[in-house]
């Protein structure tokens, strides 16, 4: 998982804390979703991903992305995580899953992007987020 795109060590604390707050809802959808999905390739759970079909309905879940315009302009703003491969074309398959880390990167990512757009701090978004 990179961190270096937090701005300053506010932000970097606000993410730690919301992530260890929230690790067994998150860790919870994960699983959830990694078992949807890929049942029979991966056998440890330490092996597990969710594919990007899976991600983009978590988005939908947790209110972060509404219609396929705001998955794909969300998709640009984290395409900076390692192994995640644009343009996407294959959403089902696991080439193109997240891991844990990178589903909670994602999520730190989504985060500075939600506060880019509505001009509020990093902090309150991410309460925004985990509220839901």
């Amino acid at each position: 998982m990179t961190l270096s795109f937090h701005e300053k060590p506010e932000d970097f604390n606000q993410s730690m804390s919301f992530l260890s707050i929230y690790h067994e809802e998150l860790e919870a959808n994960f699983q959830y979703y990694s078992q949807l999905f890929n049942k029979s390739v991966y056998h440890h759970p330490v092996n597990s991903q969710i594919v990007l079909q899976g991600f983009f309905h978590f988005l939908k879940i947790a209110k972060l992305a509404g219609s396929c315009s705001d998955v794909m302009q969300l998709m640009q703003g984290i395409s900076q995580i390692e192994g995640l491969m644009l343009p996407v074309e294959d959403t089902l398959n696991l080439k193109n899953g997240l891991n844990y880390a990178q589903f909670l990167e994602a999520i730190l990512r989504i985060a500075f992007l939600k506060a880019a757009e509505t001009g509020k701090s990093y902090a309150s978004t991410l309460e925004d987020i985990f509220s839901n």
